[in-house]
């Protein structure tokens, strides 16, 4: 059967990826982001750094600054990427957030994944999350 690394890959990509896509997402494995001309509108994919071969959780960050204020930092930085990473914390200038802080439970959430888990029903828990109040909290900041 393998092992959970190899689960988790394929629900990104034959599960993930396909209804981030119905929802103007880009991107493939475990970065997207929202085209737009203005600013950076990014949702990544963490898993624990605990995992087993068998037990996996995963979370959903988001982050959002404007490609103006993102270039004016980059210049007093050098050291920062040419596109901020969903998953870093660069100060208050750049909106960053866990999909669980949007929740109505508002605290961090991560999702359980195992070898022998339906992991269709992992997503679709993940892409309802992601729709709910993911995706509008990045176009509010858009």
């Amino acid at each position: 059967m393998g092992d959970v690394q190899t689960t988790y890959r394929a629900m990104l990509r034959d599960d993930i990826a396909p209804a981030l896509r119905a929802l103007a997402f880009k991107g493939s494995g475990s970065r997207y982001s929202l085209p737009d001309p203005e600013s950076w509108a990014l949702l990544g994919f963490q898993s624990s750094r605990f995992n087993t071969s068998e037990s996996l959780t995963l979370t959903v960050n988001l982050c959002a600054v404007s490609r103006l204020v993102w270039e004016s930092r980059r210049r007093e930085q050098s050291h920062l990427p040419e596109r901020p990473s969903p998953g870093t914390f660069y100060g208050h200038s750049v909106w960053s957030c866990r999909l669980g802080h949007l929740m109505p439970i508002n605290k961090d959430v991560w999702w359980d994944l195992h070898v022998d888990a339906a992991a269709k029903n992992v997503a679709s828990e993940v892409v309802a999350a992601i729709s709910a109040y993911g995706l509008p909290a990045l176009r509010e900041r858009l």
